[in-house]
């Protein structure tokens, strides 16, 4: 057993018996490493991490690999759900060395955690051959590593923070980037072109924030195909429910197998947005079966939620949720096997001599026999085994599950004691508590480690959904504290620092989390903060500093894709832009654009039906509930 076997992560439990002697990233181990002078292996993943797991099986299994490993480097472990600024910065090493990122992430590094040299999975030759370069080095050419581990972080530490602007011209309208028809979209199969492919719900679901109408309406009609498209096919688990992390075809048939907290809390958001402009029963369905799921097989006692589901069950990728011939006579009887064959074979070719559950999107909706054949299926899934199911909760990932609980309770009432429930869990054990907002719970125990941003930038966008979903102005002073928190932890004079100033063994590169990705931007999401409470708590400070942020952003040289989280700010930046503050604990039912958010509790007494304001006065107040529809209809 080696230097893993205390650790409450899941993930280097794993790896606890292997025969490399592991470390954690610690005081001790890297105060260690730099004492000897030893280069570090380090090498990242998680527990659902499918290639992490054959990697382990190959490399790190191997007595021979393992003894040369022992021999010549501190090798330390990292859960990249646990320490996601390490994980971030040595991914943006490895891009910098080579163009490819991804898990497991293996770095070689400086006894000071310079990175040299960076990789993820490779076969048992590949990985020794390139040990023993790096070896090489290290013994017959000293003066080499030092200044080219130098000359990669001066570059990477000239990126992290982007050049101020003037002004917010470069998100104008007319500088849209997504005209109709966009070379990035795939008009088969939604989504982006290319694959793998991944669901990427908090791109799709800042386009909802703009404004329904040109330029913006090409996009979001986009937006809405690659929702549908995806929820019938073989990327969306159509029998238990639940978004799988990737397709690793371009017409969403055949998944990566995980299950991750995150991509479906912004699946909720992203699909409860499209209901409530659509009012159509299958948008009703994508955000409801997943709601479900999650509720059913990811909450713990405590009321979060875990962090994952492996993609393995009994070692074998896939298997809780493909389906043989066999497996299909088993669970149908004779003809209806038959027949289910025969559709499925329409849909597409096997996978690895199994079926998997996908209607390919250039079919339109799914035929009555497809949905009868689901239906029939169905209780067989359910009593399957499940694979692996990681219980830590991750505080960004948790809080995200709430705001899509939340924001669908706006739009389908019936959740909403389920989404307030779940928000006041998050905020009882992710703070801040103690005067520390945690970043992973276990169960068990209390919540642990220091909040990243986009821990923080989660727990803000849950306070405004709760506060617009409950209108009780305790949500808007939550917001107002993780405020003054990333304040006081983060704010740099410039920016907000992705880990907070505090945080114990940093990582080698300070970051600021510019860019979306699987999770939107955390420094984006904080700039909506402040725009939300500066406008409903008149605090002109707050508002500026947003400016400076979203006109800091347009420096930043990230895609369309990337972006979006920006985009979306800006319309609620423009002079004179308005607010409607409601009673507290207004009961009436209200319908509220899906692009307009500026919205929530009066902190006074207004109006019985709501008033508008802006920055410096309010203006219409609404005396009658006809008012407030009409006002709210002109949106």
């Amino acid at each position: 057993m080696n230097g893993l076997a205390q650790s409450d992560s899941a993930y280097l439990q794993q790896h606890a018996h292997n025969p490399v002697q592991w470390w954690p990233w610690s005081a001790e181990s890297l105060e260690a490493a730099a004492a000897e002078g030893q280069w570090l292996l380090v090498s990242i993943g998680y527990s659902a991490c499918h290639w992490c797991h054959v990697m382990e099986r190959e490399i790190f299994e191997d007595a021979e690999c393992a003894a040369y490993m022992n021999a010549h480097f501190r090798n330390i472990k990292v859960d990249r759900e646990e320490r996601p600024d390490v994980d971030q910065a040595y991914m943006a090493a490895a891009l910098a060395l080579s163009g490819q990122g991804g898990w497991p992430l293996n770095v070689i590094c400086l006894p000071d955690g310079r990175p040299i040299w960076a990789s993820t999975y490779l076969p048992k030759d590949r990985w020794l051959s390139a040990l023993a370069k790096l070896v090489e080095i290290r013994d017959h050419h000293a003066d080499v590593p030092g200044p080219y581990a130098q000359k990669l972080v001066d570059a990477l530490e000239g990126a992290a923070l982007p050049a101020s602007a003037d002004g917010l011209t470069a998100w104008a309208p007319e500088a849209w980037p997504w005209t109709e028809d966009a070379p990035a979209w795939d008009p088969d199969h939604g989504g982006l072109r290319g694959a793998p492919k991944f669901p990427l719900p908090a791109l799709w679901s800042s386009l909802h924030r703009l404004p329904p109408k040109t330029p913006y309406a090409a996009a979001q009609a986009h937006s809405v195909k690659t929702l549908r498209a995806i929820f019938h096919s073989g990327s969306y688990d159509t029998l238990r429910g639940g978004l799988f992390r990737y397709s690793t075809d371009a017409a969403w048939h055949v998944p990566h197998f995980e299950k991750m907290a995150y991509d479906n809390g912004l699946w909720l958001r992203w699909a409860a947005q499209i209901f409530s402009m659509s009012s159509d029963a299958t948008d009703r369905r994508a955000f409801e079966a997943t709601a479900n799921w999650l509720l059913r097989e990811m909450q713990r006692s405590d009321g979060l939620f875990c962090a994952a589901l492996d993609a393995d069950t009994d070692g074998k990728e896939g298997a809780s949720y493909v389906w043989t011939e066999a497996e299909l006579e088993a669970a149908l009887g004779s003809p209806r096997s038959a027949e289910a064959l025969n559709l499925l074979r329409t849909q597409g070719p096997t996978w690895e001599g199994s079926h998997v559950l996908h209607w390919h999107p250039l079919e339109g909706r799914p035929s009555e026999a497809w949905t009868s054949l689901l239906d029939v299926l169905r209780p067989a899934a359910l009593a399957r085994p499940l694979p692996f199911r990681d219980d830590k909760s991750v505080h960004a990932w948790n809080a995200w599950i709430g705001v899509g609980l939340l924001e669908g309770a706006l739009h389908i009432p019936a959740w909403k004691e389920s989404a307030l429930g779940a928000a006041e869990a998050h905020m009882a054990q992710f703070g801040p508590v103690e005067g520390r907002c945690a970043h992973v719970s276990y169960s068990g125990k209390p919540a642990q480690g220091w909040a990243f941003l986009d821990d923080l930038a989660g727990s803000l966008a849950l306070c405004t959904a709760a506060a617009q979903l409950s209108l009780d102005p305790r949500w808007i002073a939550r917001s107002e504290a993780l405020l003054a928190y990333a304040d006081e932890h983060h704010w740099d004079g410039h920016a907000y620092l992705y880990a907070a100033k505090t945080q114990p063994e940093p990582a080698f590169l300070a970051q600021y989390d510019w860019e979306d990705d699987v999770l939107p931007s955390a420094q984006a999401q904080l700039a909506r903060a402040l725009i939300y409470v500066g406008h409903l708590r008149t605090n002109p400070g707050m508002l500026e500093r947003a400016k400076d942020l979203v006109a800091r952003a347009a420096n930043v040289a990230a895609s369309p894709a990337q972006s979006m989280s920006w985009w979306s700010l800006v319309p609620s930046l423009a002079p004179g832009t308005e607010h409607l503050l409601l009673p507290a604990s207004y009961s009436h039912p209200v319908r509220i654009p899906a692009h307009w958010w500026l919205w929530g509790p009066a902190e006074a007494e207004v109006p019985p039906f709501g008033q508008v304001c802006h920055e410096s006065a309010c203006t219409l107040a609404f005396e009658t509930e006809s008012s407030l529809h009409a006002y709210l209809k002109s949106l």
